[in-house]
């Protein structure tokens, strides 16, 4: 079944496997606007998740920013 998966690049290479999305999806799925606008929505927050990560791994580079954890779990506002 296809899939869509969402990683962050620089810690992916790094094999530390940050997927922030990996969501099966088949044709059917995407007939439904609901379902379509919904994956756009989660597909948003996951790149934005993936651009945050890069982000931290570039900043952990210089040893004047503090350190921070990878391994800890970055939060997304409910959209509620």
């Amino acid at each position: 079944m296809p899939q869509i998966i969402v990683t962050a690049d620089r810690r992916a290479a790094l094999g530390e496997g940050a997927v922030m999305l990996c969501e099966r999806v088949t044709v059917a799925d995407l007939e439904s606007e609901h379902f379509a606008t919904q994956l756009v929505e989660r597909l948003s927050w996951a790149v934005a998740d993936a651009d945050e990560i890069e982000r931290l791994g570039d900043a952990s580079d210089d040893p004047t920013e503090p350190d921070t954890d990878p391994a800890e779990p970055l939060t997304v506002p409910s959209p509620a």
